[in-house]
């Protein structure tokens, strides 16, 4: 019985045996296989993570196609951002070659003439600069109901800071945030001031600061609303907003003196715009109205209130489809942070604020969409008593430009512009100007 049990494991153990041998070849067969499959799989793997970046950029124009059209109508071009964000960057790269006849103040761009005396008098300079190169973008973010959300930042190289011609560093232009709703907006950050809103059209860096053209940058909180009329084509619009006096320091104590008031500035705009000529009329009034604390003869004297305010008026008038008239005027004390009064505020003898009025118009005729053609004038007129002797009285310029666009992105330019500014019982200055700019925009 033993016997017969063991012969019977022996048979089983040959027969289990017996295939595996058999199979050895199938087996090293199989084994090669799989071995190939492997190393092919290695090479798809490597494949998969070069084109990665390839993937990605089909995921997210994928995600656009998903997108609300809402949140894909906010420009025509831009850098798709994942999750429903957009980011447009714009600006330009400009050279400007200028020659000056006499000493100005700033060189690279006019804005006031030195007097002409001994040492000034017919100095003629030349500059190269490629400083108004300016870098910008438009961030927007998907939308929360109804209201559109974006924000923008801009930056140009004029660091007043900042002397050494090809050394220059960036200085903040824009920086903001905006809501806005069908007939209404809320804007939080640094942009232009709403009051006197308009520029002249000069290659000129300054567009006639300090010669009839006031307004600037501040960082301020601003809401504007808008509605159209009933039963005309007529537009109103409604701009407030508060920001802060900035740039001057009148007591010497080492302290912006609109930082040291305690209640900020407030401005408004009133607009009205109406069609015309294919176009829109549009007339404004505007003004501001705030305080700085100068403390003449101690820190913290905070009874020395300095006035800052004004009343301005722009205006808009397209006289047919080619030819465009627009304008601006003023008339206020103390805005020097507004450019106004020839860069000055207050007189720090009498310790008065600097009372100003000025304007500046221009005709502008765009006979194609390669040539354009501007032509103006300005002046800012300081009130002679509030002035010391040697202190800027007047200052007035007049301009005319020429530019050709190659294409919408390419464009040069040649304007000549003249400029005299009087001083108060001193030698007076006048200067002329040719500016020679290229400009390539995106």
């Amino acid at each position: 019985m033993v016997k017969m049990c063991l012969w019977i494991c022996l048979v089983m153990v040959v027969s289990l045996t017996l295939p595996l041998y058999a199979g050895e070849d199938d087996l090293r067969a199989e084994l090669n296989q799989a071995l190939e499959e492997i190393q092919q799989l290695r090479v798809e793997l490597n494949e998969l993570k070069q084109n990665s970046s390839w993937q990605y950029q089909q995921e997210l124009t994928k995600m656009v196609d998903e997108m609300p059209a809402a949140a894909k109508d906010e420009g025509e071009s831009g850098l798709i951002m994942p999750a429903g964000w957009k980011i447009q960057p714009y600006g330009y790269f400009k050279f400007d070659l200028n020659y000056d006849d006499s000493a100005s103040n700033a060189g690279d761009y006019l804005i006031w003439v030195e007097p002409e005396n001994s040492t000034t008098r017919s100095d003629g300079r030349i500059s190269t600069t490629a400083r108004q190169t300016r870098l910008g973008a438009k961030v927007f973010a998907p939308d929360i109901g109804d209201m559109k959300v974006m924000g923008r930042v801009e930056i140009d190289f004029y660091n007043p800071e900042v002397n050494v011609e090809n050394k220059s560093t960036p200085q903040m232009r824009h920086a903001y945030g905006q809501i806005s709703g069908a007939d209404w907006s809320l804007l939080f950050g640094q942009t232009s001031d709403i009051i006197s809103p308009l520029v002249p059209n000069t290659l000129n860096y300054t567009v006639g600061w300090f010669g009839g053209n006031i307004g600037y940058r501040h960082p301020q909180l601003q809401f504007s609303k808008w509605w159209t009329c009933p039963e005309t084509e007529m537009q109103m619009k409604v701009e407030t907003a508060v920001s802060r006096q900035i740039r001057q320091d009148a007591d010497g104590f080492g302290v912006d003196d609109g930082h040291d008031t305690d209640t900020p500035t407030v401005l408004a705009r009133l607009s009205c715009a109406t069609p015309m000529a294919g176009k829109k009329l549009i007339f404004g009034v505007s003004g501001h109205y705030g305080t700085e604390e100068a403390d003449w003869d101690h820190v913290g004297d905070d009874e020395s209130d300095l006035h800052t305010w004004s009343v301005n008026g722009d205006l808009v008038v397209p006289l047919c489809d080619t030819l465009e008239f627009k304008g601006e005027m003023f008339w206020g004390e103390n805005i020097d942070s507004y450019f106004g009064g020839i860069g000055q505020g207050v007189n720090t003898t009498t310790r008065d604020e600097i009372e100003s009025i000025g304007a500046w118009a221009q005709l502008g005729y765009k006979p194609s969409d390669e040539w354009a053609f501007y032509g103006g004038a300005g002046f800012d007129d300081p009130t002679d008593s509030d002035l010391i002797d040697g202190n800027k009285s007047q200052n007035l310029f007049a301009f005319t430009n020429v530019n050709y666009f190659f294409s919408k992105y390419l464009s040069t330019g040649i304007e000549f512009t003249y400029m005299e500014t009087d001083y108060k019982n001193s030698d007076n200055g006048d200067n002329f100007r040719v500016q020679h700019s290229w400009q390539l925009s995106f």
